[in-house]
């Protein structure tokens, strides 16, 4: 071993010990701010009463409820696991009219759309909604459609919209992740290990 590399090594253990030692010294230890806790929201997203996850009857449910419309749904011909839901809310926004679309995996909204065409002040009010509960996050842009976007325990929420004439068209999508994950790997057998 040349003599460099040897005081770097004999001076190492020096250096580690001392820097050690910083975490012993109670002066610096009492200027170190304890970690603040920080509220986990579990709350599925949602918006206007509905989120991803709801099994057919809950949608019918509140389409009838909230939305004083009704909500059909269908199976599809080659996989009975999935299926589409589909209504008019005529009152499910303040007495406005939304509609709605499902894509079904076994009995519950993997995917979720709210959509309609807003006049400029019920989309602020809208997006005034999402961002006062959700958190204000960057806006994203598509050619003409612009997004804002929001993730948490495995679900999506994206508010959606584009000019049309003097109205956005407007869609909320809500996706419930492990749904259509759990769907995506039925059956896959699990892949071992490399040795």
């Amino acid at each position: 071993m040349n003599g460099r590399v040897a005081s770097v090594l004999w001076g190492l253990p020096a250096l580690l010990i001392g820097a050690g030692g910083l975490s012993f010294c109670p002066s610096l230890a009492a200027q170190v701010p304890a970690p603040i806790p920080v509220a986990v929201d579990t709350t599925p997203l949602s918006f206007l009463g509905f989120q991803a996850g709801l099994p057919i009857g809950t949608l019918r449910e509140r389409g009838s409820q909230l939305g004083k419309g009704s909500v059909s749904c269908t199976r599809a011909a080659r996989d009975l696991r999935l299926g589409e839901c589909r209504g008019g809310l005529p009152e499910l926004d303040a007495g406005r009219s939304v509609d709605l679309w499902a894509s079904m995996i076994d009995g519950r909204a993997a995917v979720l759309t709210l959509s309609g065409r807003l006049p400029e002040a019920r989309f602020a009010r809208w997006r005034e909604l999402l961002e006062g509960r959700y958190g204000v996050v960057p806006e994203k842009r598509q050619g003409p459609m612009r997004m804002l976007q929001w993730v948490r325990n495995g679900q999506m929420l994206r508010l959606s919209w584009r000019t049309k004439g003097r109205d956005l068209e407007t869609s909320v999508s809500m996706v419930d992740g492990p749904l259509l994950d759990g769907w995506a790997n039925q059956g896959k057998k699990p892949v071992a290990p490399a040795p």
